[in-house]
């Protein structure tokens, strides 16, 4: 697993990445997992090595714009 931590801002470029790709997400079998630090005010997002959605250059992408 590989894992990202995100802020807010970024969590929302996430959640609509989600939206907008989950058919594809779903037909490919992927899969994630969403946590969420109260004390650093982050989200993490958790991602198989072997997704073939674009979930990791997408994330990656987002957390280097910040």
């Amino acid at each position: 697993m590989q894992q990202f931590i995100l802020t807010q801002t970024q969590f929302n470029q996430w959640d609509n990445f989600c939206l907008d790709n989950g058919e594809t997400m779903y037909k490919n079998g992927d899969a994630y997992m969403n946590g969420y630090d109260e004390d650093t005010k982050t989200f993490s997002v958790r991602v198989s090595q072997t997704e073939q959605s674009g979930i990791i250059k997408f994330l990656e992408k987002v957390l280097d714009t910040f």
